[in-house]
């Protein structure tokens, strides 16, 4: 259990110290690094539908992401990242299941947990190493994502930054922003850090289930974190096995708006009541008002019937989540 207590915080000018600390004992640690190898859901252009399913993939024990969701980050190793990228703003829709037959190894009863962010981990080939260290894929246990760890424990928990006993277990904010680094990056220099900012995520409370979430994104290139939501599990005998993962993206462009006579605004039959018509006076405007004249039927389909002798309005759909 991740200890939140602490006696004291780290002074800015003992900064310089611990980072050097680290990097004399990470070598010491097992390194857990985050690829897509395996896992790319792939690339959508938002302009027509899409899915992709991986079937072939499992998580290191059934806690990992409650763990990394109650406050304090947890250990990216105990996730499984995954990767897609939209052109432009889509729905996206994400199914995780508990799958036993993953892999040969593999067993089942994982309850399922995910969140998406924007921004990718390092991928080769990696810029070039600012340390004496070869360049590497991003870890929780590198010299670079210890000091950015320990400077997380001092903003946010009043964390000591003991580089033999960190409050963190890892990276992994399940339920906000983080970043990693990799053996070529230079403690202390942020910027060089891999970023993840946080979007959405849903979990199940069902050992063996599954859990499924609609989002409308952005354009961008997005990854996404899949763990276990059973936090009992990590004092289990199965805390450190392979939990079959079934997960299956489905992307939908955003329903496309059409005005008829400059009277009748539509839209497809079908659109689910999360979107909402909104209206303004010009496609710059700062604030875009929601659309209250009630729904019609034309013909088939349907929209809202507006005053013709009305100003000049522009139109969009808004996705309620």
């Amino acid at each position: 259990m991740k200890t939140k207590n602490v006696a004291k915080t780290i002074s800015k000018a003992a900064r310089g110290s611990l980072a050097l600390a680290i990097v004399l004992t990470a070598g010491t640690t097992t390194n857990a690094h985050i690829t897509y190898t395996g896992r790319d859901f792939g690339s959508y252009s938002g302009l027509t539908n899409g899915t992709f399913s991986i079937t072939n993939q499992t998580c290191t024990g059934n806690y990992g992401w409650a763990d990394a969701a109650d406050g304090v980050p947890g250990d990216s190793h105990k996730g499984r990242a995954f990767r897609f990228h939209l052109d432009r703003q889509a729905l996206v829709s994400l199914t995780v299941a508990a799958n036993p037959a993953a892999t040969g190894t593999s067993i089942g009863g994982l309850t399922p947990a995910y969140s998406i962010y924007s921004g990718l981990a390092a991928i080769a080939p990696f810029a070039a190493s600012q340390t004496g260290l070869a360049t590497s894929a991003d870890h929780d246990f590198c010299s670079a994502s210890l000091v950015w760890r320990a400077w997380w424990e001092q903003q946010n928990i009043g964390g000591q930054g003991d580089t033999n006993n960190l409050q963190t277990a890892g990276c992994w904010n399940a339920l906000g922003d983080w970043k990693i680094g990799g053996d070529g990056d230079l403690p202390g220099d942020f910027s060089q850090l891999s970023s993840f900012t946080y979007k959405v995520s849903a979990a199940s409370t069902v050992s063996g289930g599954s859990v499924t979430g609609g989002f409308a994104l952005p354009a961008g290139d997005y990854t996404v974190f899949i763990g276990g939501n059973d936090i009992s599990n990590k004092t289990n005998n199965t805390a450190a096995s392979p939990y079959g993962i079934a997960a299956a993206l489905s992307v939908t462009p955003p329903p496309a708006l059409s005005i008829a006579q400059k009277v009748f605004v539509s839209w497809p039959s079908g659109t689910t009541t999360n979107w909402v018509l909104q209206s303004a006076p010009s496609l710059n405007a700062a604030n875009w008002a929601n659309v209250t004249n009630a729904p019609v039927t034309v013909d088939g389909t349907p929209g809202v019937l507006l005053d013709n002798q009305a100003s000049q309005q522009f139109f969009r759909f808004s996705y309620a989540q």
